[in-house]
C-alpha cells in the first residue's frame, strides 16, 4: 500500500500485517459507533423531550458524519472499506441499549440516564479505540493516517452528554 507521497506504508511481514488488522479492527468499531449516532439520533430529535437540545442533537450527528467521512479516508487509504463482520455484536449490544432507552423515554429519569448510558459507551470506546489508532499509525509510517486521526477526533458526545446531563439533574428532587 502506498502513502500519499508514493512510498509504501511500513513492510506488511506477519507482525505488521497484524498490526493492520487490529488497526481496522478498531476503526470498525469506531465507525459502526458514529455510523449508529448518524442512523440513530435523528429518531429523537423531535421528541418533546429532547425539543430544547434539538440542535445539539443535530450538531452531534453533523459531526459524527464529519468523523465518518475522515474513516473513508482512511478505507482507502487501505484500500478497503467499512465491515460489518467484525462488529455485530457491537451494533446490537448500541442498538439494543438504543431501544432500550426509547421504550422509557417518557420516564424523564430513566430515560435520560439510559441515553447518557448510551453516550458515555460510545465516548468511552471512542477514546480508546482513537489512542490505539493513533499508536498503531505510528508504527504503519503514514503521515496523512496520523493526521486524518489527528484533525476532528475529539469526544463527538460531549455537549450533548453535558446538556442531558443537565436536564436530569434539573428534575432531581431532593
Amino acid at each position: 500500500m502506498e502513502n500519499e507521497s508514493g512510498k509504501v506504508f511500513a513492510p506488511l511481514n506477519s507482525g505488521a500485517e497484524k498490526l493492520q488488522s487490529f488497526f481496522m479492527e478498531h476503526l470498525n468499531r469506531l465507525y459502526c459507533a458514529k455510523a449508529h449516532i448518524i442512523e440513530r439520533l435523528p429518531d429523537i430529535a423531535d421528541a418533546d423531550c429532547f425539543r430544547s437540545i434539538k440542535g445539539t442533537i443535530n450538531e452531534t450527528i453533523e459531526r459524527a458524519e464529519v468523523q465518518v467521512y475522515k474513516m473513508d479516508q482512511i478505507y482507502n487509504l487501505f484500500k478497503t472499506q467499512y465491515s460489518f463482520d467484525t462488529v455485530s455484536n457491537l451494533v446490537s449490544f448500541l442498538e439494543k441499549s438504543f431501544t432500550n432507552f426509547q421504550w422509557n423515554m417518557t420516564d424523564p429519569d430513566l430515560g435520560l440516564i439510559m441515553i447518557l448510558s448510551y453516550l458515555s459507551f460510545i465516548e468511552c470506546l471512542e477514546g480508546a479505540s482513537v489512542h490505539i489508532l493513533k499508536m498503531l499509525a505510528i508504527k504503519l509510517q503514514n503521515e496523512k493516517l496520523s493526521f486524518l486521526l489527528r484533525e476532528d477526533f475529539v469526544n463527538v458526545d460531549s455537549t450533548l452528554a453535558s446538556q442531558l446531563t443537565n436536564m436530569y439533574t434539573e428534575t432531581a428532587h431532593y
